[in-house]
């Protein structure tokens, strides 16, 4: 929906989204969601039988998430993911979602490739990079709509980094961004295959976030655990990490 029926703000969502085959109007539909689109805000995902206020949108440039990326420092995610000292390994996140961790390694340094494969969340998060384009962190983080699994067995350095939608049960209730997830993705995969494909990588080290009570991925025990309150990283080291680790080998690739 772009009810100010600004025809150069549809041209320009239109090509930061290639991969979106759009019906635009100027209202809301009567039932489902629909995608709206602001010239001052940017794209943010609606519910007509959940209402208008509620939203998925995101900014890396204002609220929680922007704090979390200016603020972090000794986060359970950098050491597990291996930054340390200089040492920023490059990294390929296989499901990037709405990005929330893989800024942050951004902002720490890491040069970052990122796949998203649901095209609407892609959307979304293509939109929010491209309101932060001036941030020095979003120069390291390319992001890329396709489904990872067919791409992360030939990984060639670096760590590859998993987070499939949790699945089991919470006792407190999801979040709006996770209640919208969840109904545009109601059969995500666990995210057993992409670990499979990770592990036959040579990358240097696989790290897959988990809730903190959940079972390993695909049943397979990590050789070791970060444990935090609400989630924790397993680790499956394939080799140790070295400078090469750290370079961007994607960059010229297409």
């Amino acid at each position: 929906m772009d009810p100010s029926g600004q025809v150069l703000s549809r041209a320009q969502a239109e090509q930061a989204w290639p991969w979106m085959s759009l019906e635009w109007q100027t209202k809301a539909p009567a039932q489902g969601h629909y995608l709206e689109w602001e010239p001052a805000q940017g794209l943010a995902l609606k519910s007509s039988e959940v209402g208008p206020r509620s939203r998925l949108h995101i900014d890396y440039q204002h609220g929680p998430q922007a704090r979390r990326i200016k603020a972090v420092s000794g986060e359970l995610l950098t050491r597990a993911l291996g930054c340390q000292q200089r040492l920023r390994p490059a990294i390929v996140d296989g499901t990037f979602g709405l990005g929330h961790d893989s800024t942050v390694l951004a902002n720490v340094g890491c040069h970052v490739l990122a796949f998203e494969s649901h095209p609407v969340v892609a959307a979304l998060a293509a939109d929010a990079l491209q309101r932060s384009r001036e941030s020095t962190w979003a120069e390291r983080l390319t992001l890329v709509h396709a489904d990872a699994q067919t791409v992360l067995s030939e990984v060639p350095a670096g760590v590859i980094y998993l987070d499939p939608m949790f699945q089991e049960a919470r006792r407190a209730a999801p979040s709006i961004e996770m209640q919208f997830l969840h109904q545009l993705m109601p059969d995500a995969p666990s995210g057993d295959a992409l670990l499979a494909a990770a592990l036959q990588s040579k990358a240097a080290r696989v790290v897959v976030k988990r809730s903190a009570k959940a079972p390993p991925l695909a049943g397979r025990a990590p050789a070791s655990t970060l444990q935090g309150k609400a989630v924790r990283f397993d680790l499956y080291p394939l080799r140790k990490l070295q400078a090469d680790d750290c370079e961007p080998w994607w960059q010229g690739l297409h």
